[in-house]
């Protein structure tokens, strides 16, 4: 067991099922977990915590890259976070405030090194190639579903971001789509500086130039080199950015696919576990599998096979092992991940270095996001894909 009595943490941010808090003077975070009227079991959380660790992390980089683990926090622990929370969580988020008592410890993704300016970028990239589905359409998934959005009054504005311009490989179009981001981030994108959010959806582009101007680097373009160069190494190497021009390119009508990325880099491997759906056979007018049954046995078969998926020959026998609707589960967690790359000019031995003029910047590469997903998701995505081609439709006879 595992007490916080005593310990000193900071509020971070908090989704729909955790809360994330930085334990001070450590490198790591605690996930509490929210429950929702049942009470969380053990094993569920064990099996998604191994899920994480042992499916996706060595995946998505060929390594561990970084694990998470299970806790338990005496009575006392959530007693106080009860109270300690309360005036901190946003209001319409109280409205689920029944701690488990079990909870994740894991890496915080958003600092790289303790007592020192820590920033990071989250991106969450979505979806990065031409699904069969909308080649008709020549939209991806996520831009059809931005018409869905504004449909359905979720947004004022449609995004101009498009996934397939950042996995092109491309520095134009990468920088394009994360300007796009920046633009009109919606839940796609933050900046953090010392673990607090300083950029997101509620921030205008002057902030992020503000903050620029105030940070490592002398132009948002100089930042925007930096954070592509990252994403198209394999995450591990020291690097030399130099500045690129400034090439202003309109968004074209249709999504396009690049062939450009580097079967090395770090996005070559997300896209390609994101694929994994695209050649499945997956009849989802049957039951699937209920919720997150599939885990225990994906895990077993795991274990069974003496499979390391951080071997290459392993991973090609996974592949051919797993089934196909485990494997199209897999793809949709790699889909809505979030990458998370954070920085410091802290020295730090344990990271790469990126070499910006004179300046050496440390960072470091990282997923989150990347718990398994119920099996209905299958079920919901095959309806939203006939959803997005009828609003689609709609939309060219206007």
């Amino acid at each position: 067991m595992m007490s916080l009595i005593g310990k000193k943490f900071k509020y971070i941010n908090e989704g729909n099922a955790h809360i994330v808090l930085h334990v001070t003077e450590t490198n790591y975070v605690i996930r509490i977990i929210k429950e929702n009227g049942h009470t969380t079991n053990l094993d569920t959380i064990s099996n998604s915590v191994n899920f994480v660790n042992l499916v996706m992390v060595p995946l998505i980089f060929g390594s561990y890259n970084h694990s998470h683990e299970v806790i338990t926090l005496s009575s006392e622990d959530i007693d106080n976070l009860h109270i300690e929370l309360k005036e901190i969580r946003p209001k319409h988020r109280q409205v689920k405030s029944v701690f488990s008592k079990f909870a994740i410890k894991a890496p915080n993704l958003v600092m790289i090194t303790p007592n020192s300016v820590n920033y990071c970028l989250e991106l969450k990239p979505k979806e990065g190639y031409l699904s069969e589905t909308f080649k008709k359409a020549s939209k991806c998934y996520y831009c059809l579903k931005q018409f869905l959005k504004m449909s359905e009054n979720q947004i004022e504005h449609r995004s101009e971001y498009c996934p397939l311009d950042l996995f092109s490989g491309n520095k134009t179009r990468m920088k394009r789509a994360l300007l796009s981001l920046l633009r009109n981030p919606q839940n796609n994108l933050k900046l953090f500086k010392n673990e607090n959010i300083v950029y997101n959806e509620n921030s205008d582009m002057k902030d992020f130039e503000d903050f620029i101007k105030n940070s490592l680097f002398d132009s948002v373009n100089m930042f925007l080199d930096f954070i592509i160069d990252i994403l198209l190494s394999n995450g591990k190497s020291n690097l030399i950015v130099k500045e690129s021009p400034v090439l202003s390119t309109k968004k074209p009508e249709t999504c396009i696919e690049g062939t450009n990325l580097d079967s090395k880099s770090f996005l070559h491997k997300l896209l390609e576990v994101q694929k994994l759906s695209e050649t499945l056979e997956i009849d989802t007018t049957e039951q699937i599998i209920e919720n997150l049954e599939y885990v225990p046995i994906l895990l077993n078969q795991i274990k069974q096979h003496n499979i390391d998926l951080t071997n290459e020959r392993d991973r090609k026998r996974f592949l051919t092992i797993v089934e196909d609707k485990y494997l199209a589960l897999i793809s949709a967690v790699a889909k809505d991940c979030s990458i998370m790359i954070s920085y410091s000019v802290a020295e730090n031995d344990n990271v790469p270095c990126v070499k910006l003029g004179e300046q050496s910047i440390f960072y470091r590469v990282s997923v989150t996001d990347l718990e398994p997903k119920a099996a209905k998701t299958l079920v919901k995505r095959r309806k939203t894909e006939q959803l997005l081609l009828q609003i689609f439709e709609k939309k060219l006879k206007t």
